[in-house]
């Protein structure tokens, strides 16, 4: 920085941050003053002692290297000096501080020669009082200006650091940007209670576009403060990794003694453990960030909800898109918790693993592994509710996409045609005779419906999963873990009468039924879920006319042929809407036919020709009917141009990196081949290699110790079996999901 710079009055060069609570009182402090006369030095000696700290020493409570009595000399003029610095910081203090003139030195002669009248005058001064009313007046010092301004105005230490009074700079930016995100959560929740004193929709409207801009404010100083967090934590797992890619690459290509070798990997190892905890900390940021932002998103949502009830549906009509953008983006951000959630809960698991594991070179660790086994139990529940959120996450954001596609439709079969007017009454007919094939809604609607019909398929699969993770966890989670409950339980009851055993097996018969009766009203939810959902799908499938066979009818149509042709539209829907998978496999499989146009009927003078692949129109390309339109117009998605860009976020980005740190490699399970000579499956089996067996070596009886090992080891090997067993199926499901980056754009 140049002279010049240095000499601006706006110039922070210099300057430094000074604590907003420097004398805060952390703890009352209780402080005692003793003051006396000293005739030798002509001063007033000042002891100060902590009796809190005394107290806390004789207790052995207190830390043994803090200082708790402090002493001083101190003249008149001292003393007044340090009275001026203690009223600075408060004016009250002026009257309490005594008259010392009597104890000042009157003339130069007194003070060249001090002792040459005091022997006279000591006897007739009172000295009693002053000293009395100095304590009161320190006492009173200590209340109103506090322990830390008194004893530095007293008691000052040369070798005391002046960094103690100023800012941790990172901390202080910390702080800052933390005020900064509850500024902004207090400002949104400001507008939110704004909404029940507007009486019109318009006023609404406006505090709706006030809700956006806070929300957006919120986003932006939450994420900058987030990232901040998470920056320390992604240097320190950059750093973890490049250290130990070194230590590996030194090992493989240097010629290395073993001790060297062996100080290498507890390096490699610490940098390592250095590297997971930071990814750990990158994890909990993360959740609680998403947290934060699904929190601000339901409050809103909720307040809408309520604005909803108070106005009718035909003036709500102009709300309506904002309500789902609402819920789209609450179904999102909720998404996105859940899934932090459960890397955290996954991390959880293998914590638990790995302590258990540790256990084998302990004794009298059985008791410690069956709780670490029930740790582990709850957790996997704990994991299986994120599971859940996760899937009616996706769901509400299915059921959001479904409602505005259901709108839009409903817009456009509501949209009025005007024509022009015609004088001819010829040319009238002919207009009302083609005006189904220029019927511009018809394609829109046509795609609209095919959309609606692939999003109930994803919803009806979101469905069975969630049922198959909700007899998981009935059948192979809870039933252990209740059994391990009772287990660890089992000592306490043991001193119980036999009628408490017997109420006990009551409870659990009691509670095995309330499970079965759970399990049967979960069924039947889930059937009439089902029969809902395919009477929907039939209902808006079999409206559906083919567009490629009402090209092909002429313009009076036999009327025997109308039945034939209902009767093949009715089957082509039933099984189009039965078999939504089929049908998606057909668009995938088929993209010349469409899945919803049946063959058009023959015509009934001449015999029926072979069937032939329907000739396409040029007007309507194959690819073209396949390819989904957006779900939105051109004129909405400029609408929610603020949405996607709180959307689509950096957050979102850490959060897909972990996601992509956590994919491993899965184990590829070769195939059996045809089965040939004798010399082939010999040359596969030693590609295969050898497993071999564990030997039980014959050894003499164990002792009392070997024994208690050997317990301890299978404990935990059927303990690490039982969890593996549990969380089996949720791991493989993790594996092969691919719906993590379904949400994402």
């Amino acid at each position: 920085m140049t002279s010049a710079e240095c000499e601006r009055m706006d110039s922070l060069e210099g300057w430094v941050a000074v604590k907003s609570n420097i004398f805060e009182e952390s703890e009352p402090v209780k402080l005692g003053f003793i003051v006396q006369w000293n005739a030798i030095e002509c001063k007033f000696a000042v002891t100060c002692h902590n009796r809190t700290l005394q107290r806390q020493r004789r207790r052995q409570q207190g830390p043994a290297d803090t200082q708790c009595s402090w002493a001083g000399l101190f003249s008149v003029g001292d003393l007044r000096n340090v009275h001026r610095q203690l009223t600075g910081v408060s004016d009250a203090l002026e009257p309490y501080f005594p008259d010392l003139s009597d104890f000042e030195r009157g003339n130069i002669w007194d003070f060249l020669f001090p002792r040459r009248s005091s022997g006279a005058d000591e006897a007739e001064r009172d000295v009693e009082t002053p000293c009395r009313q100095l304590e009161k007046y320190l006492s009173a010092a200590i209340d109103v200006c506090g322990r830390r301004i008194v004893l530095d105005a007293l008691f000052a230490e040369d070798e005391r650091g002046l960094e103690e009074y100023f800012e941790n700079l990172q901390e202080f930016r910390r702080k800052a940007m933390e005020e900064q995100v509850a500024r902004a959560r207090s400002a949104l929740r400001k507008i939110l209670h704004q909404h029940k004193a507007a009486d019109k929709l318009v006023l609404l409207l406006k505090i709706y576009e006030e809700e956006d801009e806070a929300y957006k404010e919120l986003v932006t100083v939450a994420t900058l403060f987030y990232q901040y967090l998470l920056q320390p934590f992604r240097d320190m797992r950059e750093l973890a990794v490049l250290y130990k890619m070194e230590i590996l690459k030194s090992m493989e290509f240097e010629d290395l003694g073993p001790k060297r070798i062996d100080a290498l990997e507890k390096e490699a190892e610490d940098w390592r453990k250095r590297a997971k905890d930071a990814v750990n900390s990158i994890q909990d940021i993360t959740v609680n960030y998403f947290e934060e932002t699904s929190r601000a998103l339901a409050g809103m949502l909720k307040q809408m909800e309520e604005d909803r009830r108070r106005f009718g549906q035909a003036s709500w009509a102009t709300a309506a898109p904002r309500l789902e953008k609402l819920k789209f983006m609450l179904s999102k951000e909720t998404l996105q918790h859940m899934r932090a959630k459960e890397m955290c809960l996954n991390r959880r698991k293998e914590e638990i693993k790995e302590q258990m594991e540790s256990l084998a070179n302990q004794q009298d660790a059985i008791v410690v592994v069956d709780e670490l086994e029930l740790q582990y139990y709850e957790t996997q529940l704990e994991l299986y509710d994120t599971k859940f959120e996760i899937l009616k996450s996706e769901e509400l954001l299915l059921v959001a996409q479904i409602d505005t596609l259901r709108r839009r439709m409903k817009e456009l079969k509501e949209e009025v045609v005007y024509y022009d007017t015609c004088e001819d009454p010829e040319e009238l007919q002919s207009i009302m005779e083609v005006g189904p094939l220029r019927d511009p809604s018809t394609p829109a609607v046509r795609t609209l419906n095919r959309q609606l019909q692939q999003l109930e398929t994803k919803r009806g699969a979101i469905c069975s999963r969630r049922a198959y993770l909700r007899n998981k966890k009935v059948s192979e989670v809870l039933s252990p873990h209740s059994f391990l409950l009772s287990l660890i339980e089992a000592p306490h009851t043991h001193s119980c009468q036999p009628s408490c055993l017997l109420q006990k097996r009551e409870r659990k018969r009691e509670e095995e039924q309330r499970r079965k009766e759970w399990v049967d009203q979960e069924r039947e939810k889930t059937l009439s879920r089902l029969r809902s959902f395919r009477e929907c799908g039939i209902s808006h499938t079999h409206t559906l006319l083919p567009p490629l066979a009402r090209q092909r009818t002429p313009s009076k149509p036999h009327p025997k042929s109308h039945p034939r042709r209902k009767l093949r539209s009715q089957k082509t829907s039933l099984s189009t809407s039965s078999f939504p998978l089929v049908q998606e496999v057909l668009q995938q499989t088929s993209p010349v036919l469409h899945p919803l146009s049946p063959p058009p009927p023959p015509p009934l003078p001449p015999p029926p020709p072979p069937l032939l692949p329907l000739p396409t129109s040029p007007s309507q390309d194959p690819e073209t009917l396949d390819t989904p339109m957006p779900l939105l117009s051109d004129k909405e998605l400029e609408s929610l141009n603020l949405f996607n860009v709180l959307c689509a976020g950096s957050m979102d980005e850490v959060l897909a990196s972990l996601q992509r740190g956590e994919v491993q490699l899965r184990r590829v399970e070769m195939q059996a081949g045809v089965p040939g000579d004798a010399r082939e499956s010999i040359l596969s089996a030693i590609r295969l290699g050898v497993k071999l067996r564990k030997v039980q070596p014959a050894t003499a009886p164990l002792a009392s110790q070997g024994s208690q090992v050997s317990d301890l080891e299978r404990s935990i090997k059927a303990a690490m079996q039982r969890m593996k067993k549990v969380s089996s199926d949720s791991d493989d499901e993790d594996r092969g999901d691919t719906h993590s980056g379904e949400w994402d754009s």
